[in-house]
């Protein structure tokens, strides 16, 4: 019995990881689950309190808008805890011209446009762990957790999980005999060739599970667009966390910033002798010219810079985004020259990628049940049936990983096992 007592009380708090960093939360004030359970007094914990959704002074009612969260008195302005919103008529004490500056800021936000949806109360603080789980688990891969307490009986977990062994399997006829063979999809390591592509040492996992693109200019019967959807074996990584009462995911790899009629400015370039086409004719597939190529990646990573300041500046530090922290939050662009080119404009290749969320490994960890590992992450996570956004930046390190008590089998590898079929066959 002491000995039951004695794993009772090690056993339900584990430690298993050290991390340390920070994390930033935007939750929306009018769907937020944390927010409309009012556990947490997201008012009192709030860094800032922003509304640029263009909710303010009715004239009509006398009143604010239902759902405002802006200030409402010149002294709720001067606590200087208030970003954007909207002066009642008859308040002379509060700078309306420097409220309209706040959210000229949040308008001007491009790629991170979340903040112009709702109004959202800004929390950040430290991690302070008082559980971590790592583990590998029985499909083989890493997964890491943490328990952060939040106050007021509320808690806030946060798991990712990385394919340490990730190489996309593909089949491949190679003498034409009918016979293929397995082999790594577009013929390379795509851990190495984005590592090296951004010019790391180590391992980079991007939280990539989810990731998807829309076909340039291509729509159904219904007059929707036509998306491609990735395969689950080019996921790489994924991350999920609830915030007290509200579930968020990783935002994953993005291939193109569409809107709902499926328009946009979309990080491919493809074969085209057409002027006109929503596209660009910047890359022909036939004779593919390099140079134009990294010019556009030069662009885009330029462009992904000024995105990063949106989240950087603008909604963590509350100030324009040449003034912003660029430490805090990075976009890293993919340009996937290293994968082999077709003929088609599915896939990957000839497509330019933007990437918020991963994990790197540093070297010398070993990533398997007994091993050691450590690395960095940063992961941005959206609200699952919310507005809100998550930012988390943080280092990690593990001196033992342990085998997942619990795993199951993986059900594909059981089967082929089972019925005695080889992939590939």
């Amino acid at each position: 019995m002491i000995v039951a007592l004695a794993l009772l009380l090690t056993g339900c708090k584990p430690n298993h990881a050290e991390i340390s960093g920070e994390w930033h939360v935007w939750l929306a004030a009018n769907n937020s689950g944390t927010v409309a359970e009012g556990e947490l007094d997201v008012v009192e914990r709030s860094a800032r309190i922003i509304d640029c959704s263009g909710r303010g002074w009715d004239d009509e009612t006398e009143d604010f808008d239902l759902g405002y969260i802006g200030p409402r008195s010149g002294d709720d302005y001067a606590t200087g805890k208030y970003f954007g919103g909207a002066c009642a008529p008859d308040d002379s004490s509060c700078d309306q011209a420097a409220l309209d500056a706040d959210c000229d800021l949040i308008d001007g936000m491009e790629y991170f446009d979340f903040l112009q949806r709702d109004g959202f109360y800004y929390l950040t603080e430290s991690i302070e762990t008082w559980r971590t789980e790592a583990l590998i688990n029985g499909e083989g891969d890493l997964q890491i957790t943490f328990h952060d307490r939040l106050g007021d009986g509320e808690d806030f977990r946060l798991a990712f999980v990385i394919k340490p062994d990730f190489a996309p399997p593909t089949c491949f006829d190679a003498d034409g005999d009918g016979v293929a063979e397995v082999v790594t999809e577009d013929g390379a390591s795509w851990i190495d060739s984005w590592t090296t592509n951004q010019g790391l040492d180590g391992s980079l996992y991007y939280l990539n599970a989810g990731a998807q693109q829309s076909e340039p200019g291509g729509f159904d019967i219904y007059g929707d667009p036509l998306i491609w959807y990735h395969t689950s074996k080019w996921a790489a990584g994924f991350s999920h966390s609830k915030f007290a009462a509200e579930e968020f995911t990783s935002q994953p790899n993005q291939y193109g910033i569409y809107d709902d009629d499926g328009f946009g400015q979309h990080f491919e370039v493809t074969a085209s002798d057409d002027d006109d086409t929503l596209w660009g004719t910047q890359f022909t597939r036939a004779e593919p010219d390099l140079d134009v190529y990294a010019t556009l990646s030069e662009d885009l990573k330029a462009r992904a810079l000024e995105w990063s300041k949106e989240i950087s500046g603008v909604a963590i530090g509350g100030v324009s985004p040449d003034q912003a922290d660029t430490s805090l939050f990075e976009l890293k662009v993919e340009d996937n020259i290293w994968r082999p080119i077709d003929t088609t404009i599915a896939g990957l290749d000839g497509w330019l990628e933007v990437g918020s969320s991963w994990v790197t490994v540093a070297p010398g960890s070993t990533v398997e049940a007994g091993g050691s590992v450590s690395g960095t992450f940063q992961i941005y996570l959206k609200g699952y049936d919310s507005s809100s956004a998550m930012v988390i930046r943080g280092d990690y390190a593990v001196d033992k990983i342990r085998k997942d008590a619990w795993e199951y089998e993986y059900l594909p590898d059981e089967k082929r096992e089972e019925n005695g079929n080889e992939y590939c066959q």
